[in-house]
């Protein structure tokens, strides 16, 4: 797999010291950590909203090298806690402004709209006031409009945590069907390990560092470490964990009737 991301002894602040990881192409990353471990900084880091000289690459080149232009083509941001005000008084008008900057013909224009729509679920919001609606309709309206110049990374601060469960669900839905469909890379912060499990791999932060990294399930695993750095476990790992320790299971189930049914077995 080609490496897309690399960072090497990032030090910024009081936040990181030395915290290197790298990223593959086409994978979905989330990182996680407790409260003000600096994960919407690194976010910032990433994006390129907070300078950083020599120490992360993209395709194999340092970020400061890129000019803007073309940094703005291959890379995304949201960052729902940022002040975001949308430009005009419709989502229908938001989209087609931002569509306009992508694409060159009518034809095309036409098409990238509709498959927006159709994609992101937008039909019933077309008139709303993108200021007026909901915030999981936001944070949809501001990755579609990221994704309109093809990037090949995707970075997402924290963008489930004011959703319902419902919402959360399709949320990561929709980005592993936009990661099928464009071999887009996506890497995502998030405070709610049940996210987490939904990605190809997990990064822990803790005291400046990447403490844990690896498949999520077998990090989410070791809650002694993640209890001690004040993160939750998903609801099912911790049960599992637990009846492990009094050897009723043989390892973590995260579907409820299969736990059942192999604690009866």
């Amino acid at each position: 797999m080609k490496e897309l991301l690399e960072i090497t002894n990032l030090c910024y602040q009081n936040l990181f010291e030395n915290l290197s990881f790298k990223v593959e192409q086409g994978k979905f990353i989330t990182i996680s950590g407790g409260n003000n471990c600096g994960k919407t900084t690194l976010i910032r880091i990433l994006g390129g909203q907070i300078p950083i000289e020599k120490t992360i690459k993209l395709l194999g080149m340092h970020i400061e090298e890129y000019p803007q232009n073309l940094w703005k083509e291959i890379t995304g941001t949201v960052i729902p806690q940022d002040s975001v005000e949308f430009l005009f008084k419709t989502v229908e008008e938001e989209l087609n402004y931002a569509i306009h900057l992508f694409k060159k013909t009518e034809e095309e224009k036409k098409e990238t709209y509709k498959e927006i729509v159709k994609k992101y679920k937008l039909t019933k919001f077309q008139k709303k006031n993108p200021n007026d609606v909901s915030e999981f309709i936001k944070i949809k309206l501001l990755i579609a409009k990221q994704l309109l110049g093809s990037p090949q990374v995707l970075f997402l601060d924290d963008i489930c945590e004011e959703l319902e469960a419902k919402e959360k669900k399709e949320m990561i839905n929709l980005l592993r069907t936009l990661q099928l469909e464009t071999g887009i890379s996506i890497v995502m912060t998030t405070s709610n390990l049940n996210i987490a499990l939904e990605s190809d791999y997990l990064l822990i932060i803790s005291e400046k560092k990447i403490l844990l990294e690896g498949e999520p399930l077998s990090i989410i695993e070791k809650d002694n470490v993640l209890n001690k750095i004040g993160l939750e476990l998903p609801f099912m790992v911790d049960l599992s964990v637990k009846l492990m320790d009094y050897n009723l299971v043989e390892k973590t189930e995260l579907d409820i009737d299969r736990l059942v049914d192999n604690i009866w077995k």
